[in-house]
C-alpha cells in the first residue's frame, strides 16, 4: 500500500479546522460529510444511528439532499439487520472502518437489500466508519459510491480520520447539549455566538461544559478524544478570557453571562 500523500494530509488538517473552528451556531455534520465524501471520492454521506435491538434506524444527516429524509429512514429500518457491515458491528462492537468488500459475502450482492441501495441512491459501494455509542446503538458514518471498491489509500485516509472524527462527534454532541440547556432570552442567541463575544471558541466551550460537570482534565480529555495537555491549554485559554483564576469562579462567570446553564443540565456524552 502507498502511503499517504502531503495533500491527503492537507485535506484531513483543513477538514478539522474548518468543523473546530467554527463559529456558526448550526450543526457542522452536514460541512463534515460533505468534505469526507470529497476526502474519500464518494458521492453520498451518511451519518446514521441504529437502535439494533428495537430494529430502527434514522439518517441524522445526509448529503446531497437529495436523499431525503423519509425515505433514508425506510430504507434503513427495512434493511439495517441483512446489512453485513452493520451486523458485523452490531455483533463485535467494533470501530474500525470497513468496506462492504471486507465482510459481504456473495449472498450479499444478490440480496433486496443491495439491489434497492444500487436502484434507489445509485450506490453499490459502501465505506462505514462507526463512532462510539450507547450499548444496543449503532452510530456510524457511511461514504456510499457506486462502481469499483474504495481503494488502499481510501482505507488509510479513513483509519486515520477516525479519531479525529470520534472526537468531532463529542465535540458536536457536547455543544448540542449545551444549546438545549441554556435558555433562550428575550434576543435568542446560541452559547457559541455567546462564547465568541467574549472570544472564546466553540472548543473551548465544550471543555467549559466539562469543567461545569467537575471532570477532571484527564476524564475531559477522554470524553473529547484529545490529549491532557490539549484540555489544560483551553482551560487557561479560559482562564484568560473569563478574568478567572479557578474552576469555581470561571463557572460562576460563565453562567453570569449565558454561557452555562445556572444550574447544571449539561448532559454526559460518550466519547
Amino acid at each position: 500500500m502507498r502511503g499517504l500523500s502531503v495533500r491527503d494530509y492537507d485535506q484531513m488538517l483543513d477538514l478539522a479546522s474548518a468543523l473546530y473552528h467554527d463559529p456558526g451556531p448550526g450543526p457542522s455534520w452536514p460541512r463534515l460529510l460533505t468534505g469526507l465524501g470529497e476526502c474519500l471520492h464518494g458521492t453520498i454521506g451518511v451519518l446514521a444511528a441504529l437502535r439494533w435491538d428495537a430494529g430502527v434506524g434514522r439518517m441524522l444527516v445526509g448529503r446531497p439532499e437529495w436523499l431525503g429524509q423519509q425515505r433514508m429512514d425506510t430504507l434503513i429500518t427495512t434493511h439495517m439487520r441483512a446489512h453485513p457491515l452493520m451486523r458485523m458491528y452490531a455483533a463485535s462492537h467494533s470501530t474500525t472502518p470497513l468496506t462492504l468488500n471486507d465482510v459481504a459475502d456473495a449472498s450479499w450482492w444478490r440480496s433486496e437489500a443491495h439491489q434497492v441501495g444500487r436502484d434507489a441512491i445509485g450506490v453499490t459501494q459502501q465505506l462505514a466508519l462507526p463512532l462510539r455509542a450507547p450499548p444496543g446503538v449503532i452510530r456510524t458514518l457511511v461514504i456510499g459510491r457506486d462502481g469499483t471498491d474504495f481503494s488502499e489509500r481510501d482505507r488509510a485516509v479513513a483509519r486515520r480520520l477516525q479519531p479525529l472524527l470520534m472526537g468531532i462527534d463529542s465535540h458536536l454532541r457536547q455543544l448540542d447539549v449545551l444549546r438545549r440547556s441554556v435558555p433562550a432570552t428575550s434576543a435568542p442567541r446560541t452559547p457559541e455566538l455567546r462564547a465568541a463575544e467574549h472570544g472564546i471558541t466553540p472548543r473551548e466551550l465544550t471543555v467549559l461544559t466539562l469543567l461545569a460537570q467537575g471532570l477532571t482534565a484527564a476524564a475531559s480529555a477522554r470524553r473529547l478524544c484529545i490529549s491532557v495537555h490539549t484540555v489544560l491549554k483551553h482551560r487557561e485559554n479560559l482562564y484568560r478570557k473569563l478574568g478567572s483564576h479557578d474552576r469555581l469562579t470561571t463557572v460562576l462567570l460563565a453562567q453570569e453571562r449565558g454561557l452555562l446553564p445556572t444550574f447544571s443540565a449539561v448532559g454526559r456524552q460518550e466519547c
